[in-house]
């Protein structure tokens, strides 16, 4: 029988074996790899030079171009994040109300809508333009009296302009007397032009009452008791929603499937389309911009809901009256802005005298209490709350202003006017009515029907009480087709009169949007191998910048063998002597009040606000060398046509960049140029300071020309081991760890054999040469391979290393004098 490695059952013949020689193994290199955590929006083109005339976008259902009316479009992902979407026409925001796409119409005072389950976008349809209780406007110049009848737009797809019905000829009797109903007009739209019909021939209308329609517009003139003449004239505005020739429609928004969607990247263009432009708040953009500016072959991103909940500031009133009425006390919201029920409102009130604005620390009642919607009063100045605050919802605020002009025509009839809020034809809804504050001796004051309105002056009545002409007066318009929220405060909450209040509120839109301290974002980073972890938090930042910390430290354990390296940074505020940690510092909000430090309320009502955070690295990081910080506290970098000062954390992008872009991981960190930033003059520091600074665990940077030179590239680590300090050699034992498992893998799922201890033994040596001539260690020794004593099926393989060490300090002694 044939001997030969599988020559069972072989016929008669000459067979051969070529083996390899080899003096060492081959070891993996490759570049170090990082990921950019932060905020970003998507941006989309719909619409780049629109064709207009109806031939853009997609048709009502959405799902063909065919029948497209230059109206409807779509975001390429979809679902959206709600209330985090902007949609752009010709650079300028519309506004944008969320409502089901599946719905006819929409409220005409927005300019689009978008259906955050499917992002369908579908602009405002053209409409008549209210000019002040009427859609058309008759010239002063007018010598007839006639009106425009019936008048209806046709087209809701027509553009944006301006019609003009003019008097071209008139039939007069023997006398020159212009005989009523033959006045002739034409009508002309400063778009679309003089409309022709079938036979090519000019639209015109008589002053008969006959409705004539030019396919946009449709209408009849009647003639009153003057006939008209040549030169009259009346005015029709036409707002539209359709794209014309030339328009451009864009959106920025937050696609459910981009939140926590890691991603490599090796354009910043691509980069941006995903998750938006540099800006103070697109943190991850803005930190992908210092990345490609140290030239990395790529970064990983990873987009995160924000920490905490959104909070938006509103100005509740610009100017207090001071006075001691349930409407001193009761702030309307705008409409639509619904506050969260489990979050609580931050009130601020600036003195009308200092100019100061202070928080003040009002009770929260519950929200939306039915017992006290139905009686503001009781709440406002009852005995049973105590310095407090709530939210009911009212009957919407449509339009309110404080220069109101009540003139009584009799008893119960009056004429209201403004001069800084436009009246229309929608006051004049069933669901409407103005209502009047604080007017003198309480004469006005009340709620009152909209009979009519002309020229943007409304007409109303009452059914009891008398009428007094007034000027100066407060009003809203309200609407109970809807509802918007109040914040009520009890009489106790003092408010002076010419204060202003303003408020911090967590939308119940937003309420559900955020991940705090980023633990599911860091929960998706553990799918992937990365070196580098990047966080560039703008709300929270402490307590996100502890969890990538318990995160690296996490992931780089024996069992989890991925090994990776925070870089983060000082806050823009900090000082050197509160990175050391010798002195406390109060940079970001760290507790449930909003920019005011303090204990409790107590002290913060007392005015004992000196109670800080200790920002002192040593403290926070210094028992970890996974964790590299970044100093100074703020650098200068071109966010669009501005130089901007942002947080001194953001060099950790840029140094996440240059590392990834050098092959060599025992290359140091160590006198290296960081750039694409700025370090302002007054952050060179003395000598003393640049020592302190590193002693402390950190990294710093001085001023060099178009960015910034790292004096010494540590850890934050205070154990006092070089190989522990040095940022190099931690990344050369994670190589050598992540080099030696993938080098043995191969074993596993093996059957044991007489010649694995020496196979284990040439796969380890071959490796440890290859480490060796890629310049990662010097020399090796005491490699050990054996079984282990406790479980047979396991091999253990021990060898001590060298790895290259950068060279930080050259000492050279001369001597001087006569030899």
């Amino acid at each position: 029988m044939p001997s030969f490695p599988g020559s069972s059952n072989a016929l008669p013949g000459v067979f051969s074996r070529v083996v390899t020689l080899s003096r060492g193994v081959s070891i993996p290199g490759g570049v170090r790899l990082a990921v950019l955590m932060g905020e970003g929006s998507r941006i989309e083109d719909l619409i780049v030079g629109a064709t207009g005339d109806g031939n853009d976008g997609l048709d009502p259902t959405y799902t063909t171009t065919v029948g497209r009316d230059g109206r409807h479009f779509r975001l390429s992902y979809a679902p959206v994040i709600s209330n985090r979407t902007t949609v752009f026409k010709n650079g300028i925001p519309l506004a944008l109300l969320e409502d089901d796409s599946g719905t006819a119409t929409f409220d005409a005072r927005y300019d689009a809508r978008i259906d955050i389950s499917n992002g369908a976008i579908e602009l405002q349809q053209a409409h008549l333009v209210d000019q002040g209780g009427s859609y058309f406007s008759v010239s002063s110049l007018n010598v007839g009296d006639g009106t425009v009848t019936s008048l209806q737009l046709v087209d809701v797809n027509a553009p944006t302009e301006t019609w003009t019905a003019r008097v071209t000829s008139v039939r007069r009797d023997g006398y020159g007397v212009p005989i009523d109903g033959y006045a002739k007009f034409v009508v002309q739209g400063s778009i679309s032009g003089n409309i022709l019909d079938g036979y090519g021939n000019q639209i015109t209308w008589q002053s008969n009452g006959v409705v004539v329609s030019n396919t946009i517009l449709s209408f009849g003139i009647t003639e009153g008791s003057t006939p008209f003449t040549e030169g009259d004239r009346f005015t029709i505005k036409v707002k539209g929603g359709a794209l014309i020739a030339g328009d451009n429609l864009s959106a920025t928004y937050i696609a459910e499937t981009d939140i926590n969607d890691i991603e490599f990247f090796t354009d910043i263009g691509l980069l941006t389309t995903k998750h938006g432009s540099s800006s103070l708040t697109n943190r991850i953009s803005l930190g992908a911009q210092l990345a490609f500016s140290n030239g990395p072959p790529g970064v990983f991103t990873c987009q995160t809901a924000p920490g905490i909940p959104r909070r938006v500031s509103y100005i509740l009133e610009s100017d207090a009256a001071g006075g001691s009425s349930v409407d001193d006390f009761t702030f309307p919201l705008p409409v639509g802005v619904i506050p969260d029920t489990d979050s609580n409102i931050n009130i601020f009130i600036t003195d009308p005298a200092t100019g100061i604005e202070s928080q003040v620390i009002p009770n929260k009642t519950a929200f939306y209490d039915p017992t006290i919607t139905a009686s503001t009063s009781s709440f406002i100045f009852g005995a049973g709350y105590t310095y407090s605050y709530t939210v009911v919802l009212e009957d919407s605020v449509q339009k309110e202003g404080h220069d109101g002009t009540l003139t009584a025509l009799t008893a119960t009839t009056a004429t209201f006017s403004s001069t800084s809020i436009a009246f229309g034809l929608d006051d004049e809804s069933l669901t409407r009515s103005l209502r009047i504050f604080d007017s003198t001796g309480g004469l006005n004051d009340g709620s009152f029907t909209i009979t009519d309105v002309t020229d943007g002056v409304l007409s109303i009545s009452r059914g009891v009480g008398v009428f007094s002409t007034e000027s100066s007066v407060r009003f809203e318009i309200v609407d109970s087709a809807s509802q918007t929220a109040e914040i009520l405060f009890t009489d106790d909450i003092p408010i002076l009169a010419g204060a202003q209040v303003r408020a911090t509120i967590v939308d119940i839109k937003d309420a559900d949007f955020f991940d705090v301290g980023w633990v599911t974002a860091f929960e998706e980073l553990e799918k992937i191998e990365v070196d580098i972890v990047v966080p560039l938090p703008s709300q929270t930042i402490s307590q996100i910048l502890q969890n990538a910390r318990i995160h690296c430290e996490t992931m780089s354990n024996i069992k989890n063998r991925r090994e990776r390296v925070l870089f983060t940074g000082a806050i823009n505020g900090l000082l050197p002597e509160n990175v050391i940690g010798t002195e406390p510092a109060a940079v970001e909000d760290i507790g449930v009040l909003e920019g005011i430090q303090g204990d409790d309320t107590s002290e913060i009502l007392a005015g004992d606000t000196e109670d800080l955070a200790d920002y002192g690295v040593p403290n926070s990081f210094g028992d970890t060398f996974r964790v590299v910080y970044f100093y100074p506290d703020q650098i200068v970098v071109q966010i669009g046509a501005d130089r901007t000062i942002i947080d001194g954390f953001f060099i950790a992008a840029a140094a996440a960049g240059y590392l990834s872009g050098v092959p060599n991981v025992a290359i140091p960190l160590t006198n290296k140029v960081l750039s694409g930033f700025t370090i302002l003059r007054n952050k060179v520091f003395r000598p003393i300071i640049l020592e302190n600074l590193t002693v402390a665990g950190i990294c710093v940077l001085q001023p060099t020309i178009g960015g910034g030179r790292v004096i010494h590239g540590r850890t934050t680590t205070q154990s006092g081991f070089v190989e522990e300090q040095e940022v190099s050699i931690v990344f050369i034992r994670d190589r050598i760890a992540k080099t030696m498992r993938a080098a043995f893998q191969a074993f596993i799922g093996q059957a044991e054999s007489s010649t694995l201890q020496g196979s284990l033994s040439s796969r380890a040596v071959g490796i440890l040469n290859g480490l060796i001539s890629q310049g990662l260690i010097t020399q090796f020794a005491d490699l050990k391979i054996a079984r282990d004593q406790v479980d047979p099926t396991q091999w253990n393989i021990s060898v001590a290393v060298q790895p290259v060490y950068p060279v930080n300090y050259i000492y050279i002694e001369v001597s001087i004098g006569l030899l």
